[in-house]
């Protein structure tokens, strides 16, 4: 199932990252990889909390790098990597709650 989650959420981020999609499309972005990242991680470590936190600090990360060298730090980006951990987070660890419970 870990290995479900993982190709699932990488198709995920394949099919809507940049592919035509004109819906606010860096926040969609930000929080597509997020999902993907938080999923993939709460399927390696079962620890849905942590890999929520492991993601958050990365987009935290991405938005310092940003505000520093880049377009500026951005809180809506910021928001939607939450946004995108926590639906990456749960719907995993629901998934892998399911087969193992």
């Amino acid at each position: 199932m870990r290995f479900l989650v993982c190709m699932g959420s990488f198709v995920f981020v394949m099919f809507t990252c940049g592919c035509g999609f004109h819906i606010a499309s860096d926040a969609w972005n930000h929080f597509a990889f997020s999902a993907s990242v938080a999923s993939v991680a709460t399927a390696a470590t079962c620890e849905p909390a942590e890999s929520m936190v492991f993601t958050v600090g990365l987009g935290l990360l991405k938005e310092i790098y940003d505000g520093c060298r880049g377009t500026g730090f951005q809180i809506s980006d910021l928001a939607a990597d939450v946004a995108g951990a926590a639906a990456g987070g749960f719907v995993a660890a629901e998934i892998y709650m399911e087969e193992f419970p």
